[in-house]
């Protein structure tokens, strides 16, 4: 994605750092004085490429300083942003950014980012330690699944650190989505699952089966009923 011609279009870059960016962004004030007194409460964030993608984000003042507030997490999560990350924004039309994600290596990241891997590994499913869930609202409200304790220790040899991804396979499609610790007791499947329950139009009171196929890099096959 290229803005048309930003000679005349406002732009900023940031450089994401979860510590300050997961939950909002600040906006540059030399960036807000630009729009004066017709800054936009609302705008939608665009990513283009082989698939066009936005997101409807709001713009909130807080302190005398402006944010990307509600909805910036749902951005954070589907871009699967990592420290490090550097951003542009455009603005390229009336409450629109186009915004380009570099990674720290200065490549481009791909736009549909939640899918990696494109080899599909071979599954045994019936012979691979599983756990079903039956998905609640509050399940689909925070992105996130958490897995129990017991079954974590006993056959995801009781993993840790600040990141820890893990593949979950539908069919022929792969996601890569984050698991997170909290001392010992609570370890949730979260950033990334809103992507994966958008895409595979996962609602309330749906069946799913998560099959443990890979133990070392971590991949779930998941069957839904």
């Amino acid at each position: 994605m290229e803005c048309e011609s930003t000679d005349n279009l406002p732009e900023f870059f940031k450089i994401y750092m979860p510590a300050l960016s997961s939950k909002l962004l600040r906006i540059p004030p030399d960036f807000v004085d630009k729009f004066g007194e017709d800054i936009p409460t609302k705008c939608r964030i665009e990513r283009r490429g082989e698939r066009d993608m936005s997101w409807e984000v709001d713009v909130k003042k807080v302190n005398d300083c402006w944010f990307l507030e509600k909805g910036w997490p749902n951005f954070v999560d589907e871009n699967s942003l990592r420290d490090g990350d550097f951003l542009t924004f455009c603005y390229v039309a009336k409450s629109i950014f186009h915004v380009q994600i570099f990674s720290p290596n200065g490549c481009p990241k791909r736009e549909n980012c939640g899918i990696y891997n494109k080899t599909k590994p071979v599954a045994r499913i019936n012979g691979d330690p599983s756990i079903s869930f039956v998905i609640t609202e509050r399940n689909l409200e925070k992105g996130a699944l958490c897995l129990p304790i017991a079954f974590w220790k006993a056959h995801m040899n009781g993993k840790k650190g600040p990141r820890i991804e893990v593949t979950l396979w539908v069919e022929n499609k792969s996601w890569n989505v984050g698991m997170v610790i909290y001392n010992d007791s609570n370890i949730r499947l979260q950033r990334g699952m809103f992507k994966f329950f958008r895409d595979n139009f996962v609602k309330v009171g749906n069946s799913c089966t998560f099959h443990l196929i890979h133990t070392e890099h971590l991949s779930f096959m998941v069957t839904f009923e």
